[in-house]
């Protein structure tokens, strides 16, 4: 093919022509290191979604910003055969472009030059089209496509292979599947969600769906039918009453074959369901289609389909596997309240009866929240519930909380109610010991010991005196009356606060127990973040609750909190990127719709490690 690229004098200019162009990846904002690599190797994997991006190197998110707006003004960059960063752009153009104009010809427009400049692409570009086109009604562009195109998809899966993104090909030794399951596997895409995509909970998925088209395909034959003529007949409905196609058209056989491709999606994501609720995962898939919206295809649906799949699931339930540790680890980072099912089994069991017990308890419940943001909440709550029968474990546990909420993005120093503190400590000394330890594990950060000093706070405390036993036992004889206050002088001796004639008896503790003078609380970029990074306290504050809502903040939110701390959104957020530009060479905070988004590995950059 000819390059029509003309190159004036002006090295800078591009004729844009439509036509892939090999650009020298050396521009005056990329770092030397990014320069001197041209195109950022990205070695090939199965890219799912948009969110992979998060998995790409700093210099691979840069070159895919430039490759995107080269792109979007007509400039198509030669990817010297990474063609990640075009999968991205797919799911790029599918979801954040196309909810920003939501213009379908647009979309058409883009994913038509996507798959022209970058051919890898364009058979799932008109696969998800089409799903888009049928989600917003456009029946007359679904026809368009599934006839026009039809006959090159066809040609690109024989020449390409169907397997991109097949679970039966990935997971075909892996899960030993037999050619007929491997078959069954390949039906499906990969659904790219995070329950998903923890890959434990995929290949319990999928072990549950062959499981479930077995048993499908054997109560079939028991009726006197087959899954596939079951399939047909809501292919059918579906062909007729929904698309409006003539029998036996060409188009309603496109549609038969297309819809029975999508009943086999549709079973896997009750299975997936199944398997979420299995796990305590609270967060479902829809299993709605957009056919659902015709009274008669959600009525055949519920009958050959729905129905018979909730009545099989629940006696497949017991073939599932448990989670293991890093798939409880994931499950838990994703949702973040899921630790309450497991808190409550163990607070029913102990009933606070077993302080050891319990604290090794909620310590393995803690190891499975790892990765869990609210992993200091879990100690927080074990402590309150303990406190009322076991002091010392109740202190164990806030002694953890404190441990783990200092390491957390935002310090949020729950107290103890008053009523609590005061089944705590029952002297002055007691509380003045545990403000040391405290103070201690500030400054160390070292949890074991601080819970060792936890152990001795209770243990009791005798006074050493020194007594000669001669002299004792001769007035024990003179007087016997001193005896006894001999004896009441050797008992433990816990001595109570002094009587106070304002606030009553010494012997509680009236006032809230405050830790937070001896915790120093981060301010600016004397903290948390880097001290190079000369942060005001808004802009440090404004970044937490980044981190704190998996960094990404609806515009409205920014502006509520912009008001609060009478600031502008615009300038506080155009003040952070120009703070941080030089740290990160480049943009921090980024608009995606009427989302603010921050690139987790930036963020990791600018905080002290």
């Amino acid at each position: 093919m000819e390059n029509k690229t003309t190159v004036t004098e002006d090295s800078s200019i591009i004729d844009v022509t439509g036509e892939a162009y090999k650009l020298n990846y050396r521009t005056q904002d990329a770092t030397k290191k990014d320069q001197d690599l041209g195109v950022p190797t990205w070695s090939h994997q199965y890219v799912y979604s948009y969110a992979e991006i998060n998995r790409a190197t700093g210099a691979q998110i840069r070159f895919y910003k430039r490759f995107k707006e080269s792109f979007l003004n007509s400039v198509y960059l030669d990817l010297e055969g990474n063609t990640n960063y075009a999968f991205i752009l797919l799911f790029d153009l599918l979801t954040n472009e196309y909810e920003k104009h939501g213009d379908l010809t647009k979309l058409e427009d883009d994913l038509a030059a996507l798959g022209h400049h970058y051919p890898k692409t364009k058979s799932y570009a008109t696969s998800f089209l089409i799903q888009k086109m049928e989600a917003a009604g456009d029946r007359q562009g679904v026809e368009r496509l599934r006839g026009s195109q039809y006959s090159y998809y066809n040609s690109y899966q024989s020449n390409y292979g169907s397997e991109y993104w097949k679970l039966g090909s990935k997971y075909k030794t892996k899960l030993a599947l037999t050619e007929e399951e491997t078959v069954l596997l390949n039906k499906l895409w990969d659904p790219g969600n995070n329950f998903c995509g923890v890959e434990f909970c995929l290949l319990e998925v999928s072990k549950l769906y062959l499981a479930i088209i077995k048993k499908l395909g054997d109560r079939c034959a028991v009726e006197g039918s087959s899954l596939q003529n079951e399939f047909k007949a809501v292919s059918d409905v579906v062909a007729r009453k929904y698309f409006k196609y003539r029998s036996n058209s060409n188009n309603y056989k496109y549609s038969i074959e297309s819809t029975s491709n999508e009943l086999y999606g549709t079973i896997f994501k009750h299975c997936e369901n199944a398997v979420r609720e299995y796990y305590g995962h609270k967060r479902k898939v829809s299993t709605e289609t957009v056919y659902h919206t015709i009274p008669e295809v959600a009525v055949v649906f519920e009958e050959k389909l729905t129905t018979r799949i909730n009545a099989i699931i629940p006696e497949l339930l017991s073939s599932i596997s448990l989670p293991d540790e890093a798939t409880e680890n994931e499950l838990n980072a994703q949702n973040t309240t899921r630790w309450k099912t497991r808190f409550e089994e163990i607070a029913g069991s102990s009933k606070g009866s077993d302080g050891k017990q319990f604290i090794k308890d909620i310590r393995q419940l803690g190891e499975l929240n790892k990765k869990n943001p609210s992993l200091e909440n879990i100690y927080f709550e074990a402590s309150k519930f303990i406190a009322k029968t076991d002091g010392e474990a109740a202190l164990v546990l806030y002694i953890h909380y404190l441990y783990y909420d200092l390491q957390s993005v935002a310090f949020n120093n729950k107290q103890f109610t008053k009523t609590v503190q005061k089944s705590l400590f029952k002297t002055e000394e007691q509380l003045n010991d545990f403000k040391a330890i405290i103070n201690e594990l500030i400054r160390e950060r070292d949890l074991e010991k601080a819970v060792q000093a936890v152990s001795s706070l209770y243990a009791p405390k005798r006074k050493k005196i020194q007594i000669n036993r001669d002299a004792i036992k001769e007035v024990q004889q003179q007087h016997a009356g001193t005896v006894e206050l001999l004896n009441e002088y050797l008992q433990e001796d816990d001595e109570p606060v002094q009587p106070d004639a304002k606030n009553g008896p010494a012997d509680t503790i009236e006032e809230e127990i405050s830790f937070e003078s001896l915790i120093p609380r981060a301010k600016g970029s004397d903290g948390f973040f880097l001290d190079s990074i000369a942060l005001s306290g808004v802009q440090c504050d404004l970044l937490r609750l980044f981190a704190d809502n998996n960094f990404t903040i609806a515009q409205k939110e920014v502006e509520v909190f912009s008001k609060v701390n009478k600031q502008m959104r615009n300038q506080l957020i155009d003040s952070i990127n120009e703070t941080c530009y030089e740290q990160l060479d480049d943009v921090l905070i980024e608009e995606e719709g009427e989302y603010y988004m921050i690139y987790e590995n930036y963020f990791q950059q600018l905080i002290k490690k």
